[in-house]
């Protein structure tokens, strides 16, 4: 995650979340603190509902969520303080929090929305260029407002210092260097005019140049021109983990040519170990060896079955543990399931692979998935698409009957899910 943004309501949340959104990040928008985003978010906005509050409670809501992301001493993402563009709630208090919070010595304001005609000229908020003393929201039943300049609605609930920066200053060229000078030890604000989107974008590059990042605060404007790279990571193409767990003819066949095309590296697992007293130690030792194949960016397959005399292996199996086929199948999927889920937390994956009914669902529930959205065909019979509020969020996932495709599925399907990620 590269940026997380506080808002003081949901619909506010939601309005500067879509500008990231559009753009390619994965963006989350929390309804409690209490949730907790996946773990491939590329910005997590959360709604602490406090516009309305007290301003002693809004601060205190706003302090409690950056606790959790920025603690002192440890690198986090870039805060953004989403404010209502007509600066209604508790601005002054929310921004003076956000900034103890995660050691700022600096908050620039630009809440600007050129294109919902909020504009900023001389410190002031005008709303299609009337004073905002003079509009509908100076008479807000819940949060009304005195003033049209914006930094005496601050200097209600904050005594920092507050200043000023002109539209001139702003398009002069020299807006970084003016920055820095306010970027000292003491705490202030700036407020920036801003009446063209263009002018965001000239304050959005200034800020990211800053050699100390400042907190951001503004609305869905400011948001809209910070750039791309200040977001959302370079998009990478993530190995896939493969779970071959069909003895079928075909599904070694798959694998073996994916092997010999070197497209993927193969972890053998040795069913009667997973019956045995031993299989802890067995699947730690496949999960460290999986591990490190995917971290050094190779797909990665977990393969049961190397022979065609291993089906005949079950039987004896049955026999030595006194266990009727179904159960052994039982619990070689089980053991599976929880190895798959082992491997992915531990290390970030691009998609799954599932080969084998009874392996497919035994995965499905280890990553506690609660449906399968299917989106796509590989090859004839073969789906792709995502397991349903799982441990992996959205992640590609293509399942396959053990006997299903020619030997040249396996990489068909490992190419189609590289090719998911250079569209992007």
């Amino acid at each position: 995650m590269k940026l997380i943004v506080v808002a003081d309501d949901f619909t506010g949340a939601n309005d500067t979340g879509v500008q990231l959104a559009k753009k390619g990040a994965k963006t989350e928008v929390m309804l409690t603190q209490q949730q907790k985003p996946s773990r491939h978010a590329d910005v997590l906005v959360v709604n602490t509902e406090s516009r309305v509050i007290p301003a002693d409670e809004a601060a205190q809501a706003v302090t409690q969520v950056l606790g959790q992301w920025c603690k002192p001493g440890e690198s986090f993402p870039l805060v953004y303080k989403k404010i209502d563009s007509t600066f209604r709630g508790n601005v002054g208090a929310e921004v003076e929090a956000a900034m103890t919070a995660t050691g700022k010595s600096l908050a620039v304001i630009a809440a600007a929305i050129p294109g919902a005609g909020r504009t900023t000229v001389q410190g002031e908020c005008l709303v299609h260029q009337v004073p905002l003393l003079e509009t509908e929201f100076a008479s807000d039943p819940r949060t009304p407002i005195i003033s049209s300049r914006i930094s005496t609605l601050i200097a209600q609930q904050s005594d920092l210092p507050v200043f000023e920066i002109s539209l001139a200053r702003v398009r002069s060229g020299e807006l970084l260097s003016a920055l820095e000078q306010l970027s000292g030890e003491l705490p202030a604000i700036a407020v920036l005019d801003a009446v063209t989107d263009n002018d965001l974008e000239l304050i959005a590059k200034a800020v990211m140049a800053l050699s100390k990042m400042p907190l951001l605060v503004g609305a869905a404007g400011l948001a809209n021109a910070l750039p791309v790279s200040a977001y959302l990571s370079e998009r990478q193409a993530l190995p896939v983990l493969v779970v071959a767990g069909s003895m079928s003819e075909a599904t070694r066949n798959q694998v073996e040519q994916a092997r010999l095309s070197k497209r993927a590296e193969i972890v053998d697992i040795d069913v009667a170990a997973l019956l045995a007293g031993g299989a802890q130690a067995h699947c730690q030792a496949a999960m460290e060896q999986a591990t490190r194949l995917l971290e050094q960016g190779k797909h990665c397959i977990l393969r049961t079955s190397r022979a065609a005399d291993d089906r005949f292996q079950i039987d004896e199996l049955c026999r030595s543990y006194r266990l009727t086929r179904q159960q052994v199948g039982e619990q070689i999927s089980q053991q599976l399931g929880q190895l798959t889920l082992a491997i992915t937390e531990r290390t970030r994956i691009g998609g799954l692979f599932l080969t084998g009914g009874d392996i497919a669902i035994a995965v499905a529930n280890a990553l506690g998935a609660e449906g399968y959205r299917i989106e796509s065909e590989v090859a004839p019979c073969i789906p792709c698409g995502t397991f349903i509020n799982s441990e992996i969020d959205d992640l590609p996932v293509i399942t396959k009957a053990g006997g299903f495709g020619t030997e040249s599925t396996l990489c068909d399907a490992l190419y189609f899910i590289e090719e998911m990620y250079s569209d992007h």
